[in-house]
């Protein structure tokens, strides 16, 4: 199969998460990767830290990689997982339910799997921040505006500053 430039960097990302190198993802790359996240994060095997660790990419799994599976077959191959980050690229307002924005529930399993040294708690509040109008969403354009208040914002008031969590100030 010839794939373009964009095909390529994704497929890429694909073998990445293939941590068994089986040509496939599944639930068990994704504990794999939680596996190695923990141990880099030195937490032992059974501590709370790493079964914190497990549950984030577990949900990584649920909820972002698992819809990606067209066929339904518990496993998602190169061909779904690229079809199915392309429909995201050409359209990109699309998140993880493609309706162009973050829920609640997508905001928190996207977090904790991405950030997991961040608590439940803190998570939930960087979101109540974040969702700049209170519908219970993040748009794009509240990600973008939040993005760089936080990287360019001397305000501390500004509700980007929770954008990897809380700031002491």
């Amino acid at each position: 199969m010839s794939y373009t430039f964009l095909e390529r960097k994704i497929a890429r990302c694909f073998d990445l998460l293939d941590r068994n190198s089986d040509g496939d993802l599944s639930r068990d790359d994704c504990v794999a990767l939680a596996r190695a996240a923990a141990d880099a994060s030195g937490f032992a095997a059974e501590s709370a830290d790493a079964r914190r660790v497990h549950d984030a990419y577990v949900r990584l799994w649920e909820v972002l990689l698992a819809p990606m599976d067209s066929d339904g077959d518990g496993r998602i191959s190169l061909k779904e997982y690229v079809t199915a980050v392309t429909g995201l690229s050409a359209d990109r307002d699309g998140y993880a339910d493609r309706d162009g924005r973050l829920s609640r529930p997508e905001f928190l399993a996207l977090y904790r799997a991405t950030f997991p040294s961040l608590g439940q708690e803190e998570i939930a509040d960087a979101f109540e921040h974040l969702d700049r109008n209170g519908d219970g969403h993040i748009t794009r354009q509240e990600l973008s505006q939040n993005i760089q208040e936080y990287l360019l914002s001397e305000d501390v008031n500004a509700p980007g500053n929770w954008f990897l969590g809380r700031v002491d100030v």
